[in-house]
This record gives C-alpha cells, sequence and structure tokens, in this order.
C-alpha cells in the first residue's frame, strides 16, 4: 500500500560564498544512467529517481564474483573515513507515490554515508544460477540510513543457503554499527504470510533505531531489537539503580504508531526494558522540549548527536513522539535570490503526538550562526507548502531565533538561510 509522507518545508537563510549541491536527475528507467550519476555523487548532493523501473542485472553469479550492478553504493565514489560521519546523501523518488519508482534488484550496502531514501518502492528477488538474495539494506559505516515512505519487498526465504547475508537469518534491513530510521514505510515478504519462512524485518546492531508510523509485515519477527540486559556488550539501561541510563535508551530507541501485527512475532525485547520507553511529547501544555537528537547521524553505540533545537509545547492533546533530522540536501532548492549553507540547514519535524494549538520551535543562535561564516544580517524565513515559498516571521529571543510553526500537527520541513 502506498502512503505519501507530506513534505512541508519551513526555510532561513544566511550568506557569504556557498555552495550549492548538484541535482543529479536520472533519465526515467535507465539503471546505467543511474549508476552514472551515483559515481558522479559528492557531500550534499541530490540524486531524483523519474518514474520507472529500474531492473538491474538478474544474473549476477556470486560465485564467479565481481560486483553486481545493483549494489548501488558500490557505485559511489568512496567515502575514506572520518569526515565520512558529515557526507550526506538525498535519493528520492519523483513520483506522486511510492510505487511510481521501482528498483528491482538493487541493494544499499556499506554506504558509508548519511543517506535519506524516499518516495520509491525497493524489490530484492533471487540472482543468479543460486537463485542468491541480498539484503536491500545492510550497512556498517558509522553513518546513519533513512527510508522515509519507502517500500520495501523481500522474498520468503526457507532455505537458509539461498541467500546472501551476514547473520544466520535473512534480514530485510540489516543493521550493525549504523542508525537506521524507518518512517512512513512498508516492509513486507512475498506473500507477507510468517509461517512460511525464516525472515526477519530488521535487525538492530546497536547503533540506534527508529521505526515511526510503518508496517512490517510477513516476518518470523518483525524488530529484532537489543532491548535486553543479555547481550555482551555495555548498555547503561542495564545497570542497577532507578532511572540509571534512561536517557540513552529513550535516545537510542524510538519505535512508536507501528503495526507490526502480520509478523509471527512483531517485536522482542524485556518488557522491563520495553517499559522504560517513553514518548518526549507528553499530554499537556505550556512546557519544553529541550533535547532532540538528529534521528538520521550516528555517533556512538550508545549516543546521538543533539540539534541546535528546542521545542516550546503550548497544548498537546494526546502523547507521542517529535523527531527531528537535518536534511543531507538543500533540496527543495531554495527560491531564486536565496542561497543555502554549504551544510544545508534543512530540518525534518515529525511527531506522533496530537497538537492542540501551533508549537514555538527556537532555534540556537549561534549554532546557526556558525553554518555561515561570514555572517551578518538578518534571516529570512519561508515556508514551503510543496510547491512555493512564503514568508515566515520570526524574532531573536534570547540567544534563539524563534518561530512559530506553520502546522499544529508539527510535520514539515525547516532550513535556514539568507539572500
Amino acid at each position: 500500500q502506498d502512503m505519501t509522507a507530506s513534505i512541508l518545508l519551513l526555510v532561513c537563510l544566511a550568506v557569504p560564498r556557498y555552495i550549492a549541491a548538484t541535482v543529479h536527475t536520472v533519465i526515467a528507467g535507465d539503471t546505467n544512467d543511474l549508476i552514472t550519476k551515483l559515481a558522479l555523487v559528492a557531500d550534499h548532493d541530490v540524486v531524483l529517481l523519474p518514474p520507472g523501473d529500474y531492473v538491474f542485472d538478474l544474473n549476477y553469479d556470486p560465485n564467479i564474483g565481481g560486483y553486481r550492478d545493483g549494489d548501488l553504493c558500490n557505485a559511489m565514489p568512496t567515502v575514506s573515513g572520518p569526515p565520512w560521519l558529515d557526507s550526506d546523501l538525498l535519493i528520492r523518488g519523483t513520483g506522486s507515490i511510492r510505487s511510481d519508482v521501482k528498483l528491482v534488484g538493487a541493494t544499499f550496502e556499506n554506504c558509508n554515508r548519511n543517506v535519506v531514501i524516499e518516495n520509491l518502492s525497493l524489490y530484492a528477488v533471487p540472482i543468479g544460477p543460486t537463485d542468491y538474495v541480498w539484503s536491500p539494506v545492510a550497512e556498517d559505516g558509522d553513518s546513519g540510513t533513512m527510508l522515509r515512505n519507502t517500500y520495501v519487498q523481500v522474498p520468503v526465504i526457507a532455505n537458509l543457503q539461498s541467500y546472501y547475508n551476514y547473520g544466520s537469518i535473512f534480514e530485510a534491513l540489516n543493521m550493525m554499527s549504523e542508525r537506521i530510521a524507518v518512517m512512513y514505510s512498508t516492509i513486507e515478504t512475498n506473500p507477507p504470510v510468517p509461517s512460511m519462512g525464516t525472515n526477519v524485518g530488521l535487525t538492530d546492531g546497536g547503533g540506534g533505531v527508529a521505526v515511526i508510523k510503518s508496517t512490517f509485515a510477513g516476518f518470523a519477527m518483525g524488530l529484532d531489537l537489543r532491548l535486553d540486559c543479555n547481550a555482551y556488550y555495555y548498555k547503561p539501561w542495564c545497570q542497577a539503580g532507578a532511572g540509571v541510563g534512561v536517557d540513552e535508551l529513550n535516545r537510542d530507541y524510538k519505535i512508536y504508531g507501528n503495526d507490526l501485527s502480520q509478523n509471527t512475532i512483531g517485536s522482542d525485547g524485556d518488557p522491563a526494558v520495553i517499559n522504560l520507553l517513553s514518548p518526549n511529547t507528553p499530554k499537556g501544555q505550556g512546557y519544553f522540549v529541550n533535547t532532540f537528537i538528529d534521528l538520521l547521524r550516528y555517533n556512538t553505540s550508545y549516543d546521538a548527536p543533539y540539534l541546535p533545537i528546542k521545542i516550546r509545547v503550548k497544548n498537546v492533546k494526546k502523547a507521542g513522539e517529535t523527531t527531528i533530522y537535518r536534511v543531507p540536501s538543500a533540496y527543495p532548492e531554495p527560491p531564486p535570490g536565496f542561497i543555502s549553507a554549504s551544510e544545508p540547514q534543512y530540518y525534518q519535524f515529525d511527531s506522533t503526538a496530537k497538537f492542540g494549538k501551533k508549537s514555538n520551535v527556537f532555534f540556537k543562535q549561534s549554532d546557526i550562526q556558525s553554518k555561515f561564516p561570514g555572517f551578518s544580517g538578518s534571516l529570512t524565513c519561508m515556508y514551503h507548502n510543496g510547491t512555493t515559498w512564503t514568508t515566515v516571521s520570526h524574532v531573536v529571543y534570547g540567544g534563539w531565533y524563534k518561530i512559530t510553526f506553520p502546522k499544529k500537527s508539527m510535520k514539515g520541513l525547516i532550513a535556514i538561510f539568507k539572500n
């Protein structure tokens, strides 16, 4: 089922020598052109995929070796380590719904980038004479992967020898030292009958997991999470004492508003640990949410970078989780006369809470100004309704840029520039 997530945008801009990212538009349905465009990507670039079927080589024999043309990360320039943590890429389908763009036999394996994959469909299929199946997403790069409004389909795996993966079971999303976020997406087997195979929807490698308003269906286990105290590695929330490590737990795990009912086991974990999870936007009014992690980016296995943002909630009728991440690219592009910082200050907001009134958003002035060397003058704030820009007023308030979020739902994109 296609699920189109509304993309709204609010932007504020600032001045001197800033470099615009490149927008690479692929020829519709042309896998060779997609590979060519990926070979050109630099930090903060955008790859746009028009509607079409992108079918990669399905005759690859892993026993012979070499690279599959569907290994999209291999097509990208090599990013050697740190500063790979700050290498960003946006890959977006341009169709009206995510099923307009179908990538068949494509995988994202060890991209070593912060990647947002949005508004498209990924189909894993048996490949070559041995019918191997690769996980559509398998990452171990100390960075972050975001699937937003994405459909992922994998075959039912009953024979454990008929696929390539890092573990002993087939995982649609295999995450190791990597942060993963799945939002407004569907991940399922074909057919979505959990009793037929041994598939797992998502395996948590301990780098941080957010699954928001998404569906996992047809798996023996939908989410294989490390929400227990039995594993070998350090977990601060497993220490003795009330409240120890609870902040770290809620920073690393955000599992809200999902449908996991169509799996043999929806999600695993120790109930005592799961009960420590709590949404960051409780029912109430007149309070601040002062800390937000960047949902896309990885820091350590028990940490995540904080954003220079806080929110004053005026009224919440139903508790929920409010999330933010810095978008990899200045896209949609700024209107004429405005320029993005070289590190785009675009922020995507989402929330599962139900708000009674519009909230105030505060951006830390010193952090924002540091992204614009030689900054002087005032900021211009704008809101993007999907097609056009409109100005949104702001004030400087005690070292913060303060705006009123345009939508009561707290769902939309906010960024920062100058004309």
